[in-house]
């Protein structure tokens, strides 16, 4: 996370920024980005609350993609005059992009039974009030499609100019197919997953409990294993204190006369 906001964020904004502006941009989105993998890393506890900080960090890496196809070709055809343009267009594709999802997977969520999406049913446990990990049936095919965009749009510009052809060529081809592989991407997983944190925030609001994942115990006992785990982990790697759990009873202390009755 770290490379992305040190590097590819700048770089996606080079076109339309001075120098001493991406000088600044650069550790400035470097650390924020830091601080988000860092907090991931040893802190999250995978709630609805939490999937909500993520979305501005999602606006701004995949907005930074966008901006930065859509200035390429902006500087392709010489024409700075239309920097604003790209920009104001890529930001509204950006979030065009995530209310189509987001809208998609709210009506898919309207659907309830006893007050929870049955698209959810699986997913939360609301006596203990945890989120289970998504079935990977349904996970590994978005994935497979999420990678395969990704190696297609990093290797294309390398296999055309191999293949014969202009420079120029290249950037008309590729620019507009990774702003659509991001477009992809903010639309099938960004969105929805927005959609059902919000579904997931409406059950913590109904049941007044916070949910966590169901995996936090063995999370909690792999960070001790980290090398920045005591400055950096939460207190405690149980979680009997955690929302929905309740510490045992402990035992009452004897009275006065069993006291005396066992003298």
């Amino acid at each position: 996370m770290v490379v992305g906001g040190t590097l590819v964020v700048p770089l996606m904004w080079a076109i339309v920024l001075d120098s001493g502006t991406l000088t600044a941009l650069a550790p400035a989105s470097g650390l924020l980005f830091l601080a988000a993998g860092l907090y991931l890393k040893y802190r999250a506890t995978y709630s609805p609350t939490e999937a909500f900080w993520s979305i501005p960090l999602a606006l701004i890496f995949f907005g930074s993609f966008l901006v930065g196809c859509a200035t390429g070709v902006t500087w392709r055809l010489h024409r700075p005059d239309l920097h604003g343009l790209a920009i104001g267009s890529s930001l509204a594709l950006t979030i065009g992009s995530i209310a189509i999802g987001f809208a998609r997977e709210r009506r898919r969520l309207r659907v309830q039974r006893d007050g929870v999406p049955i698209a959810l049913a699986e997913l939360v446990d609301l006596q203990r009030h945890h989120i289970r990990p998504a079935p990977a049936a349904g996970a590994s095919p978005r994935m497979g499609t999420v990678a395969f965009l990704s190696a297609v749009g990093l290797n294309l510009p390398l296999l055309l100019q191999l293949g014969g052809w202009d420079r120029g060529a290249v950037v008309w081809l590729v620019l507009p197919l990774l702003g659509g592989a991001v477009s992809y991407v903010l639309a099938t997983a960004i969105g929805p997953g927005l959609a059902r944190a919000v579904a997931l925030r409406a059950l913590e609001v109904r049941t007044g409990q916070r949910f966590t994942t169901s995996r936090i115990d063995e999370l909690q006992a792999l960070r001790r294993t980290f090398r920045l785990s005591p400055w950096l982990c939460r207190p405690s790697a149980s979680t009997a204190s955690a929302p929905g759990r309740s510490a045992p009873p402990q035992a009452a202390a004897p009275s006065g006369s069993a006291r005396k009755r066992g003298l």
